[in-house]
């Protein structure tokens, strides 16, 4: 799947979209989708500027951009990013959902011995997180940047079945290490919400 600029800002290929979850396919058939109007998920954002919120028209899929989670390291400091999200589902009784995938992207420049560390991490009714190191880069030149990325479900769980509301809570945190000038921000993050029916 292409998840396009009618939601984010890039298109950005979502292929995962039939990938397996705790070795379930993603359940992401119009029948397993609750009715869109009686859908709400509302989000809310610390430390990342100004946040939009843009949902596909069934509710499969999601993309928040922000406008000041940035950080980095210049003549006057350093400055870390710690970028906190509350998305809250509220959903009809009969369906649950995974925890969605969570595709970052953004930009990172170093110069010199800096080193940028990202890490993101999602809870539901568990936590998921991955980081990763970047030094000797400029991601700006190369377009939009995959800076992380977290499959749906997995450790993070799935909202339990009975539940008609559920939140999901993101963390996106940036550190800066090593000497030299960096920059790094998180520019927006987008992916696919697997819901499905409870049995």
């Amino acid at each position: 799947m292409l998840l396009c600029s009618s939601l984010c800002v890039a298109c950005v290929d979502t292929s995962g979209e039939g990938e397996m979850v705790e070795g379930e396919p993603a359940a992401l058939d119009v029948g397993d989708v609750p009715d869109p109007s009686q859908v709400s998920i509302e989000a809310t954002a610390s430390g990342c500027g100004t946040m939009n919120t843009q949902v596909g028209a069934i509710n499969k899929e999601y993309a928040l951009t922000f406008d000041d989670a940035r950080g980095g390291r210049d003549d006057l400091g350093t400055y870390d990013v710690a970028c906190d999200v509350e998305v809250t589902y509220t959903f009809p009784a009969g369906y649950t959902f995974d925890a969605p995938s969570l595709d970052v992207f953004g930009d990172v420049y170093t110069e010199d011995a800096a080193v940028v560390m990202v890490q993101a991490s999602q809870s539901l009714a568990g936590t998921a997180s991955v980081s990763k190191t970047f030094e000797n880069i400029d991601t700006d030149v190369e377009g939009g940047f995959e800076l992380l990325s977290i499959p749906a479900g997995g450790q993070a769980g799935s909202a339990p079945c009975g539940a008609t509301s559920a939140t999901v809570n993101v963390q996106l945190r940036a550190t800066i290490g090593g000497t030299g000038r960096a920059s790094v921000e998180f520019n927006y993050i987008d992916g696919l919400i697997p819901w499905r029916r409870c049995q």
